[in-house]
């Protein structure tokens, strides 16, 4: 099935991700707590007005700028990582 292009989709997606996280905690506060009460629609919303409503409109680093108002940054996944293994692992 020569499924070459998977894994840097993967990729891309998990730092995406992380930024729209980031940006989504800026503009709507704790999201775990938000997860907790079981109000999705507030995110779900969020995503929609940001993301969801552009459809295929821009190109994936054009919407990351759009909906975050920075370019794509590595670094907040990095610090995703930090922050979800290091009191796991001790770091």
């Amino acid at each position: 099935m020569a499924a070459i292009g998977y894994f840097p989709t993967y990729a891309l997606g998990n730092l995406y991700a992380a930024q729209l996280r980031d940006a989504m905690r800026s503009e709507l506060g704790d999201l775990d707590r938000l997860i907790e009460a079981g109000e999705m629609t507030v995110m779900l919303r969020w995503l929609r007005e940001k993301i969801h409503r552009h459809g295929r409109i821009y190109p994936a680093g054009e919407l990351c700028r759009r909906a975050t108002g920075s370019p794509l940054d590595p670094g907040l996944y990095v610090r995703y990582l930090e922050d979800k293994f290091a009191p796991i692992y001790g770091l």
